[in-house]
């Protein structure tokens, strides 16, 4: 198992969302593959899921929404097909019990018009915070103290 103390750029969920529209099947539905999250996605209409964070996780916790960074790359939906997708965006959604952080993050997606679009996506979503204070120490701490006895 990896050791999530000393990498600050381990994943905490990486997969692949698979979305079936609205229409082909009703209601629309998605799927998770990979690690981190449930496999099971919250549909929440065309363009709109949730994606909840697996209990298992290296300590068991949750994401802190302010250092979560979060990568979604759209993939297409046959090969050499431009996505009709322009935007995308997601939200952490904090857990209502104190101090447990986002154990769900939710997933927006918008085509040219502004108008909610479905789109299967891979996703990594890792802690932005690790090892923070030990790297700004060296990049931005100033000229060494030299002490003469």
């Amino acid at each position: 198992m990896s050791d999530y103390a000393a990498a600050p750029a381990q994943p905490i969920v990486q997969g692949l969302v698979t979305v079936i529209p609205e229409g082909e099947i009703s209601p629309g539905s998605a799927s998770f593959f990979g690690i981190g999250a449930l496999p099971t996605v919250l549909y929440n209409g065309p363009g709109d899921y949730t994606l909840t964070l697996d209990k298992g996780l290296p300590g068991d916790v949750a994401v802190t929404s302010s250092f979560g960074r979060v990568m979604l790359t759209i993939r297409a939906t046959a090969p050499g097909t431009p996505t009709v997708i322009l935007g995308k965006s997601h939200i952490f959604i904090v857990n209502a019990v104190p101090g447990v952080g986002a154990d769900k993050i939710e997933i927006l997606f918008a085509d040219l018009g502004g108008d909610p679009a479905d789109a299967s996506f891979e996703i990594i979503v890792w802690r932005g915070d690790a090892g923070v204070e030990l790297t700004n120490v060296k990049l931005v701490g100033g000229p060494p103290v030299i002490l003469i006895p």
